[in-house]
């Protein structure tokens, strides 16, 4: 019966709120229908193989015991033998069918969820923990198999076989067929006795678990952190009560299964009772002879068989519900940014960019961040972007990149607007070098191949070469080949910034974006990163996003941003001479240096 929430919200009833749950599932299983048919047939001929051969098995011992000759016994004996001998080859079918699709199943949907990721990035997962994103993609999607291979072919088993024997026993006898009716009829809706629990308990676990799984991501990220502040016991304790919270819903989840599992067996076994006195008694009042006791006995328990392996199968219907909508929920999420155009075969733009009277806000209830930049680099330009924390530097960069797309105005290369290009175009002419370098638990190889995978090892080493990380790649125990660790952990900054220039410069785009590519480096670190970061700054369009007087002197022009404006465009020598905005910025008290200094590598807050 359907409930009202408390929000007034009328929930769907138990059986239809199930439906609509796996709704999801049956979409992704579309392309598959032949093999989901076909994993179910072939279930369905297991069962009625089994259980006619069990028949006649049963029928050849009634009519042994009432003294049939061997003659007279021969034919059901090869009827035995011609209906098990299919059995193993129709079995093994079966499980290849189900499995074949199982796995084809979750290749295609976890090539699918990734395919979504980047569609998503970066404005969902803003509101997500990366954990819990993760287990969607593995658990939740791995959760999936149990429906593919364990619950959809046992449906149409628990809806015919039962059938096929009920038929078999009015056919014996209308009076056994009465006596078992009541409690197949029962016994079917076991699984939905407690349906809405189970769901509800599924969900449950599913969220709690993804809880559990962001916070180990967190503490396993940020492991220094929890140490050096002292809150490991703290951390321990959160992620025990966490653990306690998933052991008390295990349980209930227990003993409702447990309940549905013994109401089910219990269900059969009267039912087999039932018939076998009705059986009894209708022998020794001579209405069917005692050669058919065996067969009302087959008949009976092949009725109940499927239905009580459907019942076990059920238990875990909560959960795959729960990872349905999960996975249907990131599917159907609408992504920030997505294509407008479907052409990828234009010629490659002149790359000048320009930022024409852009206004940007994160979201409408957000203040803006940009109100109105107008911006313009020129082909083999490096421009300096600069201006204090929240100014919107790294919001141009991304709005090039095209990451966000802006509220109003214009993002342009070579006349042509972002919007105007697909996003696998658009970012194929750009090379980023980002502040917080994301190095993969693989080799420096690899890590640097990733923006140009049919890159040879000559080509790789050519780019580290420019980009001064040779000599330290080198030294590392296997070279090249050394293994860093996730996120780099093995590195040092300066070192995975020297890896983020080689990845760069290796990709060979005509636009460079360089998000404060040196901040926060020591002195030799970035003494050594500044010659790179010229050689990669020679030949492509550079927007250089940098708050060091000396790596934005490396740049043609400087762009100074303030109150989401540009405010004043020139070079860096000229625009620190002047009584302005970036004289004020070089001698504000959150950049405490001498401006006058060449040397000088200190941070300033522009």
């Amino acid at each position: 019966m359907a409930t009202v929430a408390a929000t007034g919200e009328r929930r769907p009833g138990a059986v239809r709120g199930l439906v609509l749950s796996l709704r999801p599932i049956a979409g992704l299983l579309r392309p598959y229908r032949i093999w989901v048919v076909g994993a179910a047939l072939l279930n369905l001929g297991v069962h009625l193989l089994t259980l006619a051969s069990i028949v006649a098995g049963s029928v050849l011992v009634g009519r042994a015991l009432s003294g049939a000759t061997t003659s007279e016994l021969m034919p059901l004996v090869w009827v035995v033998i011609g209906l098990v001998m299919p059995i193993a080859l129709v079995g093994w079918l079966e499980v290849v069918v189900a499995h074949v699709l199982s796995f084809r199943l979750l290749n295609d949907l976890r090539k699918t969820l990734y395919e979504r990721f980047r569609q998503l990035a970066p404005a969902y997962f803003l509101r997500r923990r990366s954990g819990d994103i993760a287990r969607v993609a593995m658990a939740d999607a791995e959760i999936l198999e149990i429906f593919t291979s364990h619950l959809a072919p046992p449906l149409l088993v628990a809806f015919v076989v039962p059938v096929v024997a009920l038929v078999g026993l009015f056919v014996l006898d209308p009076w056994l067929g009465v006596a078992a009716l009541p409690f197949v009829a029962a016994a079917a809706t076991v699984p939905s006795w407690l349906l809405r629990r189970a769901q509800d308990q599924g969900a449950r676990l599913r969220d709690e678990l993804g809880e559990l799984g962001g916070d180990v991501v967190d503490i396993a990220q940020g492991t220094r952190e929890v140490l050096t502040a002292g809150a490991a016991d703290r951390m321990i304790g959160r992620i025990g009560a966490k653990h306690r919270t998933i052991l008390g819903v295990s349980v209930a989840n227990g003993w409702r299964s447990g309940f549905e599992q013994a109401a089910a067996d219990g269900l059969a076994a009267l039912a087999v009772v039932a018939v076998v006195v009705t059986a009894a008694l209708l022998e020794i009042h001579g209405g069917i002879p005692a050669s058919d006791l065996p067969v009302a006995t087959i008949l009976a328990v092949g009725a109940f068989l499927p239905l009580t392996a459907l019942t076990s199968v059920m238990r875990d219907v909560g959960q795959v519900a729960a990872a349905a909508d999960r996975v249907h929920e990131l599917l159907a999420a609408e992504p920030q940014v997505r294509d407008l155009v479907a052409d990828t075969t234009r010629h490659a733009p002149v790359p000048r960019v320009e930022f024409r009277s852009v206004r940007f806000g994160y979201a409408p209830e957000l203040p803006e961040v940009l109100h109105g930049v107008d911006l313009a680099i020129e082909p083999g330009e490096t421009l300096a972007l600069v201006g204090r924390s929240g100014a919107g530097k790294s919001t141009c960069a991304s709005l090039l990149l095209r990451l966000w797309d802006i509220t109003d105005g214009r993002v342009a290369i070579g006349g042509v607007d972002v919007r105007d290009m697909t996003q696998r175009e658009l970012r194929s002419m750009m090379a980023v070098v980002p502040q917080d370098v994301y190095l993969f638990h693989t080799s420096v190889m690899e890590n640097v191949r990733l923006g140009r995978p049919d890159a040879t090892d000559d080509d790789v080493r050519a780019a580290g070469e420019l980009a001064l990380a040779t000599e330290f790649v080198e030294a590392l125990p296997d070279g090249w080949h050394t293994v860093v660790g996730e996120r780099g952990s093995t590195l040092s900054g300066g070192q995975r910034q020297r890896l983020a220039i080689a990845r760069a410069l290796l990709r060979d785009a005509p636009i460079l974006v360089m998000d404060e590519a040196v901040g926060n480096l020591d002195a030799e670190s970035e003494q050594a990163i500044q010659e790179g970061l010229v050689r990669a700054a020679s030949r492509p369009t550079t927007l250089l996003i940098a708050h060091r007087p000396s790596t934005i002197r490396i740049a043609d022009r400087v762009a100074v941003l303030e109150g989401g404006r540009v405010v004043e465009v020139g070079p860096y020598e000229e625009l620190r001479s002047r009584d302005g905005v970036m004289s004020r910025l070089l001698a504000s008290p959150g950049g405490i240096i001498d401006p006058d200094d060449e040397e000088s590598t200190d941070p300033i807050d522009v």
